[in-house]
């Protein structure tokens, strides 16, 4: 039974990547025409660096409080301890997913490349599931 909880916390992780791919390459699609990459911190975009910024922030909270709720598994079943790990992890993705959408929205509005390049680095490749520390 836990096999089949992680496995399925593995294809909803997987499902959050593609779904921000799948965005991320509708929003280039959308923009490819006026794409530039301006990465100077005095541009006038008001997106930037708020939204990478916001990012950043979000996954500090997702990773604190990912362990917060992790830290008092000991007297626990291990059902309980694996339904704990669950809303742990969920919540820990939607913080790492939120500034990944937002940077897209940011490139699709301004199409800078530097948006899409944070947000795609955001969505998939700070953590896999498969790497955390189970109960």
């Amino acid at each position: 039974m836990a096999s089949s909880k992680l496995k399925a916390m593995q294809t909803i992780h997987l499902a959050f990547c593609l779904a921000i791919v799948a965005m991320a390459a509708t929003s280039y699609l959308t923009v490819k025409d006026r794409l530039y990459l301006d990465a100077d911190l005095n541009q006038n975009d008001i997106f930037f660096p708020l939204f990478p910024l916001v990012g950043l922030v979000s996954i500090a909270l997702g990773q604190f409080l990912f362990k917060r709720q992790l830290s008092n598994l000991q007297e626990l079943s291990a059902d309980d301890k694996i339904n704990k790990f669950q809303v742990a992890f969920l919540m820990r993705t939607a913080l790492f997913e939120l500034p990944a959408l937002l940077n897209i929205v940011g490139f699709l509005v301004s199409a800078n490349f530097v948006f899409l390049i944070v947000g795609v680095v955001f969505s998939c490749f700070w953590y896999r599931p498969d790497q955390v520390n189970r109960p």
